[in-house]
């Protein structure tokens, strides 16, 4: 279990949804609450508010983050310097500070930003900084005893230039697999091979494989044009203590090929047999992972998923991705089972629904935009993706599941040939309206788009912590007709994803917040403030507002069905809104939905940000 958590925790945002009105009991919570308070750490070893945006195993610098940073250097300084600078306590520079290829060491005051490109900073306690921190190719030491009044980034990969005179221009970095220059080559010519054994999370933990474990050789080739990379990786699930049967086996083996160049084509192929997930956008795999395991509440449902995927990438700029793809894969349900969980292990988890069962034939095309200035951190730019996909199936036998004045089927329906169409829309900008407030909005759509209905595996739903947090998360007891999963009238095991369409907004405005408990402050000498215990750090204060339902399409039926070109009126929307504090790495929030008054106010923590 802990390999679980650790490798969770290497990647994002947990989310956990407890109405105030009852629930857990508190000592269960508050412990609950100190376990994910202490697991986070692991993310990363910098200090809280400082990213490294390009990633652990990123060794180039972006072309857009280069271009900023350089015009960052080049903008009107009050101070300026190459190699070593040191600013004492007592000393106040009156606006920005940029330094080049050095050593920083602040002890004193800067009431603009700080630009450190391929330098190291280290900040003493009396350092003040009333702007930014930038640094780019260098490290920060320091930070979590300096006073930083903006944002904090930081670059791993360095900077690459050459100076016209006093300009600083960034260059263009070589190409994936290309070195720069003879000697690198030469010192690397032994490095074009290399290959190991790889043990490793296969997904998130579950509760249909507990936790997915993969293990097998990776080999990557360097070659003239580019590289060659291979994965054959086995599969075993926990569940059952990893007892070696059918149930518990599978198989991810990728290839690629990526051909350097300036449009970083990437051909490959993967052959499978593994659990997925039916959606994947409410949460991230560190949040439905954490709340599966910490508390025994599964977000997400699940389906066996075996076949084989060929794919073609290109990437026109460093912003935009586009993946076509085509599959053949066959589709089956699974059932729950019983993976051990930390608290709450003696609970029943809750019915894995019933999936479509059929050998599917699957066209995608995927298209990414990723303007924003820090991955996990944003605060300017935009970040879109789009996804459109057909699939076919010479027969599906299907699952159950709810129409409008029908009953539900029992899973034992004849097999029917389907085709359909299916669009997915999450289009997210983030905007600095003031040097400490933030304006972020996000619009989700999706669903058919024609055909034949969208087989179960390919459902969409709302609701919950990550999307509509006013209402609870799934409540299949209830009888009445539910815009938010699209069911109604008898309960179904499990209580399956239905909509065939859904429509999403999200809104909210960040603050700086910064908290500051015990200790003397700025008050005494330095022996003075050598012992002072106290609690400091940076956050953000957050409002927020979601509106958003489901619906299936058909001839027009009450509130819950529409016609193929119709939209539901905006009175049907489900809406809500709330508030909470965000320290970056996890966020507490409250809830309230608005177009219900009667739902009891939610409280939820979640990793990073909401979105």
């Amino acid at each position: 279990m802990v390999a679980e958590l650790g490798a969770i925790a290497r990647a994002r945002p947990v989310v956990f949804s407890f109405p105030l009105s009852g629930g857990l009991p508190m000592r269960t919570f508050v412990f609950a609450t100190a376990l994910l308070l202490l697991a986070p750490p692991v993310v990363a070893q910098q200090v809280d508010t400082v990213h490294d945006t390009t990633g652990h195993q990123q060794h180039t610098l972006p072309a857009a983050i280069a271009h900023d940073a350089a015009d960052l250097y080049n903008a009107p300084a009050a101070l300026r310097a190459t190699g070593t600078l040191r600013i004492p306590d007592g000393q106040t520079v009156t606006g920005d500070v940029a330094i080049l290829d050095g050593q920083l060491t602040l002890g004193g005051h800067i009431t603009g930003r700080v630009v450190a490109i391929n330098s190291d900073v280290t900040l003493e306690r009396s350092a003040r900084v009333d702007g930014d921190l930038i640094v780019v190719g260098g490290l920060i030491e320091g930070q979590e005893r300096a006073h930083i009044g903006g944002r904090v980034s930081w670059y791993r990969p360095a900077l690459r230039y050459h100076l016209e005179g006093e300009r600083l221009v960034a260059e263009s970095e070589p190409a994936h697999g290309q070195e720069d220059n003879w000697l690198k080559r030469w010192l690397h010519r032994h490095e074009r091979s290399t290959s190991a054994v790889t043990f490793r999370t296969g997904g998130t933990y579950n509760r249909v494989s507990g936790l997915p474990v993969l293990l097998g050789p990776t080999i990557t080739q360097r070659t003239s044009f580019g590289s060659v990379h291979v994965d054959a990786l086995g599969l075993i699930r926990s569940a059952d203590a990893f007892a070696w049967k059918s149930e518990n086996l599978g198989h991810d083996i990728h290839a690629d090929v990526h051909f350097a160049g300036a449009h970083g084509l990437t051909v490959g192929g993967r052959l499978f047999h593994v659990v997925d997930p039916v959606e994947q956008w409410h949460l991230t795999d560190t949040e439905a992972g954490l709340a599966a395991f910490l508390l025994h509440r599964d977000y997400r449902d699940y389906y066996n998923d075996r076949g084989v995927t060929g794919y073609v990438s290109v990437m026109p700029n460093a912003a935009t991705t586009l993946t076509l793809s085509y599959s053949a894969q066959q589709w089956g349900a699974r059932a729950a089972r019983g993976p051990f969980t930390l608290l709450r292990n003696s609970l029943t988890w809750r019915d894995n629904p019933m999936m479509d069962a059929g050998r599917f034939h699957i066209e995608d095309a995927m298209l990414s935009l990723d303007t924003r200035n820090n991955e996990k951190d944003p605060w300017v730019g935009w970040y879109v993706t789009a996804d459109l996909e057909h699939g076919s199936s010479p027969a599906v036998r299907p699952g159950p599941i709810f129409a409008p004045g029908q009953a539900p089927a029992l899973g034992d329906a004849p097999t029917h040939a389907v085709s359909y169409m299916r669009g997915f829309l999450d289009l997210r900008r983030y905007n600095r309206v003031s040097p400490n407030g933030q304006l972020n909005v996000r619009v989700v759509l999706g669903g058919w788009l024609g055909g034949d209905d969208l087989p179960l595996e390919r459902r969409l739903s709302l609701g919950g912590v990550g999307s509509l947090p006013g209402f609870d998360f799934r409540d299949g007891s209830t009888s009445e007709t539910d815009v938010l999963q699209c069911t109604g009238g008898t309960p179904i095991s499990g209580t399956p994803v239905a909509c065939e369409r859904i429509a999403l907004a999200q809104v909210e405005y960040r603050g700086d917040l910064h908290i500051r408990l015990g200790g003397r402050g700025d008050i005494g000498d330095q022996d003075d403030r050598d012992w002072d215990f106290s609690f400091s750090r940076n956050g953000a204060w957050v409002v927020f507002a979601d509106a958003g339902r489901g619906w299936l399409v058909g001839p027009r039926t009450g509130i819950l069905q529409y016609g193929a070109d119709a939209l539901p009126g905006l009175g049907t929307f489900e809406s809500d809104v709330g508030a909470g504090i965000d320290f970056d790495i996890v966020g507490l929030y409250l809830a309230k939905a608005i177009s219900r008054p009667g739902e009891p106010v939610n409280f939820f923590i979640r990793l990073r940000h909401r979105f």
